[in-house]
């Protein structure tokens, strides 16, 4: 595999792996209207429970100290990443999502993911610190390098096009149209009866597997995960996928995905070199900062706007016609 055909398999790697984070996302926010600003975090668990699924135990006095060491193989320790994902979401959406309003929500989960990434960082008995988790095997793990790419791509493709038909049914039925008349008018869809929190709370539980999936697909195909690589610009790259693909739709989703997680930080690559190396995120950054003004600016509703739903019209029930029949005449008894 010469290096023009490696470089197309890894960003459509990514590309498929930024998919699906950017689907779960899109659940959250497009469709049920959940301000999540730490859904980085969500990738992290999943990406840190399927590495610590995978390897072996830490040596006792080595360099490398964390809990965990199942040793599960695939697809078992990415499945564990997904549970382990969904649960911390269960716990978020229990403590932080029934009580705090839209805006206050945003803040503590952004607060959140800022503590979770310096605990993460300073203890290293948890996670090894700074270090991370490292030889993390994945599977195909006896395949050469080229052939181990490939198949991971058809691997992370196939889990894409599962997960993306999930959502589209998901989205398209009753449950899909009660989030986003919650997300329209939360008190209106509570004056009807419904239990609005149990709605958000089943999106952001759902939305927090697929963070989990992406993040440990990541996991197992770069073969580590470190705290550096859970920034908090991170959920902004997703949420300026979601706004510029098109809220709320799930091809919008995956076009945000295509045009700012895998072509806006990747053009920045060649991007004259201006001062040092460390420059080069601080660019990414400003890029799709600048495509997400542009877009609120001048397309508001995204590549792909939302679809909105057409019934057809009510139709009247058939009328049936009385035949006038003639009555008999009572003739009064003469008696």
């Amino acid at each position: 595999m010469g290096a023009v055909e490696f470089y197309a398999v890894t960003l459509g790697i990514f590309f498929c792996i930024d998919a699906i984070q950017a689907l779960g996302f899109n659940l959250q926010f497009g469709v049920a209207g959940i301000i999540n600003l730490a859904y980085i975090l969500l990738v992290a668990v999943g990406a840190y429970a399927t590495a610590v699924a995978t390897v072996p135990p830490a040596p006792k006095g080595g360099f490398e100290t964390y809990i965990g060491g199942l040793q599960l193989g695939f697809p078992w320790n990415l499945l564990f990443g997904v549970a382990v994902t969904a649960v911390f979401g269960c716990l978020l959406g229990v403590t932080a999502l029934r009580r705090l309003r839209h805006d206050y929500l945003a803040l503590a989960l952004v607060a959140l993911a800022q503590g979770g990434q310096i605990f993460a960082s300073s203890d290293i008995h948890f996670l090894d610190g700074v270090t991370g988790m490292t030889n993390v095997t994945g599977p195909f793990a006896s395949l050469s390098e080229s052939n181990f790419d490939l198949a991971f791509l058809a691997l992370s493709f196939g889990v894409l096009v599962v997960v993306y038909f999930i959502m589209g049914r998901l989205t398209g039925s009753p449950f899909g149209r009660a989030l986003r008349a919650v997300r329209d008018d939360e008190i209106g869809v509570s004056a009807l009866g419904k239990n609005t929190w149990k709605l958000r709370f089943a999106a952001f539980v759902i939305g927090a597997a697929l963070a989990g999936l992406g993040g440990g697909l990541t996991v197992l195909y770069t073969g580590g995960w470190n705290p550096y690589a859970w920034l908090p610009t991170e959920s902004a790259i997703l949420l300026a996928a979601i706004v510029v693909g098109g809220r709320g739709r799930n091809a919008g989703a995956v076009l945000g995905a295509l045009v700012i997680m895998v072509g806006a930080t990747q053009a920045s690559t060649y991007l004259p070199q201006i001062g040092t190396a460390q420059l080069l995120p601080a660019l990414q950054t400003m890029i799709v900062g600048i495509v997400v003004l542009v877009f609120l600016w001048w397309r508001p509703q995204g590549i792909l706007p939302e679809r909105k739903e057409k019934f057809r019209p009510a139709q009247s029930p058939p009328v049936h016609k009385v035949e006038d029949k003639p009555v008999a005449s009572v003739r009064a008894d003469p008696a």
